[in-house]
């Protein structure tokens, strides 16, 4: 059962939908309320599934595909005559079908955010790769002294607010997750900075994706170590050194 949209609400939201990738923060905040309150009842068993939030499932939902913010502007003008949801069911089905591609990833995928690219047996090699940490990031012309000296200097150059998240919310399980930590901190916007930081992203998404973030950004131009499947060791091997450099900023 959903929430049903008044025949304001439902002309508001094909309106805003149909310029989403323009929109004022006034506007995003409207688009957020509608699509919020229109999934209030909607409750897919994927939700139990995945095992989060719902508020923050929810939150990554409105991010990813309803703003799109992190959206590339070539395909964003693609989709932008795409017809546009105009009643809570037809909310609840597009939610859903997202909740769907996300329980396809592992929890080691939804956590680098790189998709379907990467096989099971890529997995547990990166996994049993953890005792030769030197090993791996020799490849890349790395050690794990200059990944540290890396991370410190990435943590230290981040705004305040995303270090924040970062800090609190990369490696390990805050209390309400990043919600909880933007609360606790008073931080605006905070879905939109962890996107931008590489903490929450399009669980589908390609590697191109996640290099425009900050973290892959961080990975690829300033340790040299390319978003592929290939690479999956040594990027658990930095994501895990920043991790503990993150706990102790």
């Amino acid at each position: 059962m959903q929430e049903t949209l008044s025949s304001a609400e439902s002309t508001e939201l094909v309106r805003l939908w149909r310029r989403r990738q323009t929109l004022s923060s006034s506007d995003m905040g409207t688009m957020y309320r509608i699509v919020g309150d229109a999934l209030v009842a909607c409750n897919p068993p994927e939700l139990q599934v995945l095992g989060e939030g719902r508020q923050e499932l929810v939150a990554q939902f409105i991010y990813v595909k309803v703003l799109r913010l992190d959206a590339d502007p070539d395909e964003a003008d693609e989709r932008a005559g795409h017809s546009a949801p105009s009643t809570a069911f037809a909310l609840c089905a597009y939610f859903r079908r997202y909740l769907i591609d996300c329980t396809r990833a592992s929890a080691f995928r939804r956590k680098l955010s790189i998709g379907d690219q990467v096989s099971e047996a890529q997995l547990e090699d990166a996994l049993g790769a953890g005792e030769d940490i030197d090993g791996c990031l020799a490849e890349h012309g790395l050690s794990a002294s200059a990944v540290q000296l890396a991370a410190r200097a990435f943590i230290a150059e981040l705004p305040e607010p995303e270090r924040i998240l970062l800090c609190e919310g990369f490696g390990k399980e805050a209390e309400g997750g990043l919600s909880g930590i933007a609360s606790r901190h008073a931080i605006a916007s905070y879905h939109y900075r962890a996107g931008r930081l590489g903490l929450v992203h399009k669980r589908e998404g390609l590697t191109a994706d996640y290099a425009r973030t900050r973290l892959g950004g961080w990975l690829q131009q300033t340790l040299g170590i390319a978003i592929e499947p290939e690479n999956m060791a040594a990027i658990l091997q930095v994501f895990k050194i920043l991790g503990a450099e993150a706990s102790y900023a």
